[in-house]
């Protein structure tokens, strides 16, 4: 509920607590904001760790939280990655504190996506085709197999109804597979509206990054979106304002094909490409949640103003079974979350990474979108080559 919970203002102990498979890009956001992030989460890594008191998950995500929050100061929670998929945790969470985010019925809702799509094409929204019976399948269209409780892409296959046979399963659904270029869109709902805060270019399963089927890959932005595109988001931020009420940030991925946007999924939380427009925008997106909430900021301009720049993230997975070496370049690197870094989700120096696992993030900033492919391209054969991918030579920024 908003305004339910005082924070300290400033100079106070402004603490939050944060959950989620990882937390650093919204602790860091967070500390920008002017607070204090205790956090909970799988990686612990070394900038997360050296910036917030962080307890790591090591047994069961997401059972163990409820085991790990006890130890936590009384703080209201933000969660973020995979947390969406809990509905029944947060809920047993928000008995004993306030979880600042989309939680109960309109989580649930949101999270329904027939339901959601039905909405949608009431209003005439294109949406990606559900099946529910094999008859509806039709031998022209490619399909995906999704999970319903997964997120990151983590789960998700090609569906080829000539060579396979659709299975009862309450767990995974069947979707049309739309062509057209993947992008986030991110939003701010208030108790009087929305904001639309911007959109980003959406990359999964990318070769180049040892990203397998429809892993995550990354984001770049801002881009702007075209005039029909514009006006269709407006009017998705306008359905979910007016249906489900919801309060803070949400992030929805969606397919931009023939200049129509064709929603897949919502993410009510902190999402990963919030990151990267704080970034290029200079602005900070966690104040804008808090004042969702009937929260005033503890800065008044938490991010310092810049011109708008390009930024890209992109995630690379090990190519192999790895260990972490001396000479990783972002050893050097000052682990600021006021500054901008190359190297981002630090993991520890001869920590193992089995393949396929995320080993880092890498960013890039520039002028253009073309320029931050470049500069990201670079960063990725020079990882290669640190972990003897090819025949590059170590090169390391």
């Amino acid at each position: 509920m908003a305004g339910r919970f005082n924070l300290p203002r400033k100079g106070d102990n402004a603490t939050l607590i944060l959950i989620g498979a990882s937390v650093r890009s919204l602790a860091f956001s967070c500390i920008r904001a002017g607070y204090n992030p205790w956090c909970i989460d799988l990686f612990a890594d070394e900038d997360l760790a050296k910036n917030c008191p962080t307890t790591r998950i090591t047994k069961s995500f997401p059972n163990e939280i409820s085991d790990l929050i006890k130890t936590a100061p009384v703080a209201p929670i933000l969660y973020t990655g995979g947390l969406e998929n809990h509905s029944a945790l947060l809920h047993s969470l928000s008995a004993e504190r306030t979880v600042l985010g989309i939680t109960g019925n309109t989580l649930t809702n949101l999270r329904t996506t027939p339901r959601f799509y039905n909405l949608l094409k009431s209003k005439q929204i294109n949406t990606p085709a559900i099946i529910t019976s094999t008859k509806d399948l039709k031998k022209e269209t490619s399909y995906l197999r999704k999970p319903k409780y997964r997120s990151g892409g983590l789960g998700i296959k090609p569906f080829d109804p000539s060579k396979q046979a659709m299975v009862d399963d309450a767990d995974f659904y069947i979707q049309e597979f739309i062509k057209g270029e993947s992008r986030s869109a991110i939003f701010c709902f208030t108790e009087s509206g929305f904001e639309l805060l911007g959109t980003t270019i959406q990359s999964s399963s990318t070769q180049s990054l040892h990203a397998d089927d429809f892993l995550y890959s990354g984001n770049m932005g801002p881009v702007k979106p075209c005039n029909s595109e514009l006006k269709e988001l407006q009017t998705i931020g306008e359905i979910i304002s007016s249906n489900y009420h919801p309060l803070g940030l949400l992030g929805m991925d969606y397919i931009l094909n023939d200049s129509k946007v064709y929603p897949l999924e919502i993410n009510p939380r902190y999402t990963a490409s919030m990151e990267v427009l704080e970034l290029a925008l200079g602005q900070n997106f966690i104040t804008k949640h808090m004042h969702a909430f009937g929260i005033k900021p503890i800065y008044e301009n938490p991010s310092a103003p810049s011109e708008t720049a390009f930024i890209g993230k992109a995630i690379y997975y090990a190519p192999h079974d790895v260990l972490i070496p001396k000479e990783a370049p972002w050893l050097s690197i000052e682990a600021n979350p006021r500054l901008f870094s190359p190297f981002a989700d630090i993991p520890k120096i001869g920590s193992a990474i089995q393949k396929g696992s995320p080993v880092v993030t890498i960013f890039a900033k520039a002028d253009s979108l073309a320029e931050v492919k470049v500069q990201l391209k670079t960063r990725t054969s020079q990882l290669d080559s640190l972990f003897h991918v090819g025949t590059l030579q170590n090169n390391l920024v």
